[in-house]
């Protein structure tokens, strides 16, 4: 998983990657020196429930993509398999783009957790 967030990282946009459960605990990550991992994955946990809340209010159904965005850049968290892969997005990254360049990287992991 670890090589997998390291590519991820790669692609132009990404300013840091993260894979946690659906309890929003740390499974690997990829982040910025300086970054509290464990804050984000609480953070992360608790934005995954709020999410899940939301989805069952509205009936949507389970929570596949989250994208929240301030003027320092953004965070996307995306739905894979049994977890959930969240991508810092850097300010001036293209969203759209990302979000295609990302897919592969969240069918490798999906793959790999459902082994």
């Amino acid at each position: 998983m670890q090589e997998i967030l390291t590519q991820l990282n790669r692609v132009r946009g990404v300013g840091g990657s993260l894979l946690v459960s659906g309890e929003g605990l740390a499974m690997a990550s990829a982040l910025r020196d300086g970054t509290d991992e464990a804050q984000l994955s609480a953070t992360i946990g608790s934005l995954i429930e709020h999410s899940q809340r939301l989805g069952k209010h509205l009936e949507l159904g389970a929570t596949r993509h989250v994208h929240a965005a301030g003027d320092q850049g953004g965070v996307l968290l995306l739905a894979a398999g049994n977890g959930y892969l969240v991508v810092l997005i850097d300010p001036a990254a293209n969203l759209a783009l990302l979000q295609l360049e990302t897919k592969p990287f969240l069918e490798r992991i999906a793959q790999r957790l459902a082994l």
